[in-house]
């Protein structure tokens, strides 16, 4: 599924009109009847029950007058509050005349009795629709419609938003104060602002409706993707495989303590087809591993005298090794900091940089001239990638997209950055993953995810692939065990027992 920014979708709407013919009246006429249509399919009963719809003067504002119109002819309970700043648009202007023409209530700022019709209209009603700014707000909101914004939210009505959430920024979904949304009808692909900060939660539930905008148009905007179930490629594999074709893994993981991360990752990795999986533990922690799981191999790293690495021996040892993974519970300490230049100088195929070894490399900056450009996936949480980037937490809150592009940009990386909705982002591709839930905010998730983007990796996916199929197969089976128990109760024990054990399951129903 495209995500765009708002710009972007400025543009789409603007060569469908230029260079396609399709007029802005009857995008807007296709956007409110798809409106209606979902609505009157979906929430007949709440809209019998009186709908409200909020105007602005803007291209939004026009969607709601013909929603409202389109309403009005099914015989719904319809009261439209114009709630429109400046000279609305032609089209705007045209859509609010015809449901004047048509009779439908109307209730203005200007009106004499405008708050006691206000609280009148929305006390009893089923529904209300915001259709006051859509995509184009910046800012914040202020006087009358932050007052109606407030009084809305505090209604049991039904509420959904046109477009986007009136209070949201469309690209960062940044908010303060916002129109809080069950439902939000997004016009024809999904915009990031509903994907990201509070605009995820702003906006509940959201529906893509079609406006007929060809896909000749969408496609010449560079676009990103919302991951779902069928772009979440599995590695294909071979009837006849043995277990050298499904990728060979070595991971430099776990510590005194912190074993537990390395087994996760290792099981993870071997849930996810690798077909051989070994960790390199520093020598004198060799012990701690004796209660392993059987399927996972063992060894240690070879070193000189006084700790420093054995290159050559290392490098003959992992030269039969497709993948490999550094970082789960591996501690901060010089070891670690070894391992991490032995990577970034000597290990040239698919790697996954996890945990500590993003904060090694946080504080060896000048390593990251080594992994522009090499098939080497980061995958920071928030505050990883605040040690990273250099950045603060706030920065993340405020634009959490532009921060992770330009740390990209800067030096050709490949990032997943980890959270509510992760996102994927190399030189030329973003991959957002709203898959999961709380039930994921335990200890080893996040080393389950290394352990399945290495897997993929040794399987020949493309980084992009890996990351974006393994992060939204996680969050999948986490939203799946919710079915079964409270999300509190789900543990990382949990996701590996049932990862993929779902997918036969789910096909068989869709058919």
């Amino acid at each position: 599924m495209f995500v765009v920014s708002s710009e972007q979708m400025k543009n789409i709407d603007l060569k469908t009109i230029r260079d396609y013919g399709i007029p802005a009246r009857q995008l807007m006429e296709n956007a409110g009847n798809g409106c209606a249509s979902y609505l009157i399919g979906n929430h007949d009963h709440s809209l019998k029950r009186g709908v409200v719809v909020l105007c602005g003067h803007g291209n939004n504002g026009g969607d709601g007058y013909v929603l409202a119109r389109i309403l009005h002819e099914h015989r719904y309970p319809v009261t439209v509050i114009d709630l429109g700043e400046g000279t609305p648009s032609p089209e705007t202007r045209a859509g609010k005349e015809l449901c004047e023409k048509l009779k439908i209530e109307f209730v203005r700022p200007e009106d004499h009795d405008y708050a006691e019709m206000v609280e009148e209209v929305l006390s009893g009603c089923g529904v209300i629709v915001d259709a006051i700014y859509g995509i184009g707000f910046r800012g914040r909101l202020q006087g009358a419609i932050a007052a109606m914004v407030e009084e809305v939210n505090a209604t049991n009505a039904f509420r959904v938003a046109i477009d986007m959430p009136s209070g949201v920024h469309a690209d960062t979904g940044y908010a303060e104060l916002a129109f809080e949304a069950h439902l939000t009808l997004t016009m024809e692909v999904m915009k990031y602002g509903q994907l990201l900060g509070r605009g995820r939660q702003c906006c509940g539930q959201t529906s893509v409706v079609s406006i007929g905008i060809p896909m000749a148009a969408l496609k010449q905007e560079q676009k990103s993707y919302l991951m779902t179930l069928p772009i979440a490629l599995l590695p294909e594999r071979d009837r006849c495989a043995h277990k050298g074709d499904c990728g060979r893994l070595a991971m430099f993981a776990g510590s005194p303590g912190f074993t537990g991360a390395a087994f996760l990752a290792a099981q993870a990795a071997l849930r996810a087809g690798a077909g051989l999986v070994t960790l390199f533990c520093h020598p004198e922690h060799f012990l701690h591993y004796v209660s392993k799981p059987q399927e996972v191999m063992v060894k240690p790293v070879p070193l000189l005298e006084g700790g420093e690495l054995d290159i050559p021996a290392l490098q003959t040892e992992l030269e039969k090794y497709d993948a490999l993974l550094l970082g789960p519970g591996c501690g901060m300490n010089d070891h670690t900091a070894r391992l991490l230049k032995f990577v970034t100088e000597h290990w040239q195929k698919p790697a996954v940089i996890d945990a500590d070894g993003l904060n090694a490399l946080a504080l060896h900056p000048e390593l990251y001239g080594k992994l522009s450009g090499r098939n080497i996936i980061l995958t920071p949480h928030w505050g990883e990638f605040c040690r990273l980037a250099k950045v603060g937490m706030g920065a993340l809150h405020n634009d959490c997209l532009s921060e992770l592009r330009k740390f990209v940009e800067a030096h050709n990386l490949q990032v997943l950055l980890k959270s509510h909705t992760s996102i994927y982002c190399d030189s030329s591709t973003t991959f957002f993953n709203t898959s999961g839930n709380d039930g994921l905010a335990t200890g080893g998730s996040g080393d389950i995810l290394a352990g399945l983007i290495t897997s993929f990796l040794g399987q020949k996916m493309s980084p992009r692939f890996a990351a974006g199929s393994a992060a939204f197969h996680l969050g999948y089976t986490a939203e799946l065990l919710a079915g079964q128990r409270e999300t509190f109760s789900i543990t990382p024990t949990d996701i590996l027992d049932n990862i993929f054990a779902f997918l036969e399951e789910d096909e068989t129903a869709e058919e």
